[in-house]
């Protein structure tokens, strides 16, 4: 493994909640879960005009949080929720303030604690293929597990053009360490 390589898994080394979206396993690091709930357990309103991935807001201890379909913002089939269904609070750092957005998975696993030596660059797939929001390729118990890059999945400008989040357009702060912004 080359020098350059191995600092960039060890940049994303750490927990990772993981979770499936279909057949396929994703993990998020835990640096930026602020809670898991499951679908059953809350009431979705939805928000007119939004994109097809926005689901509309929940009522979060008092705070209104916009929901997205992750298996919609991948562009993947829909399927219907089930018990197994979550909704994981994702927290966003800027530099003035926190956003906090939900994100509907198929099943949440569990979190792994991911060594650099387990994990691989995102191959390239030609130059029409969109890999940016996959910070590396994890292997791990037999299983290959997609590791989101969730400033690129949640882009605070994509959410403030599709009228999702109401905030400055402010760079976000990475939680994860060394990572650029």
């Amino acid at each position: 493994m080359n020098e350059d390589l191995k600092a960039d898994t060890l940049e994303i080394e750490g927990k990772y909640l993981t979770f499936n979206l279909m057949e396929e396993f994703y993990g998020v690091s835990v640096d930026w879960i602020l809670q898991i709930i499951g679908i059953t357990d809350t009431a979705i309103t939805k928000i007119p005009k939004t994109p097809h991935f926005v689901k509309g807001v929940v009522n979060l201890r008092g705070k209104i949080i916009p929901v997205i379909d992750l298996r919609l913002r991948f562009k993947l089939p829909a399927q219907d929720y089930n018990e197994r269904t979550s909704i994981v609070i994702i927290k966003m750092k800027t530099e003035k303030s926190e956003l906090y957005i939900g994100i509907i998975v198929d099943n949440v696993l569990e979190v792994l604690d991911i060594h650099s030596a387990e994990i691989e660059q995102t191959p390239s797939f030609g130059v029409d293929l969109d890999t940016h929001f996959i910070l590396g390729m994890a292997k791990v118990k037999n299983k290959v597990v997609s590791l989101l890059n969730m400033k690129e999945v949640l882009t605070n400008i994509e959410l403030q053009t599709e009228g999702v989040v109401s905030t400055q357009n402010e760079p976000f702060k990475c939680p994860i360490q060394n990572q650029p912004a």
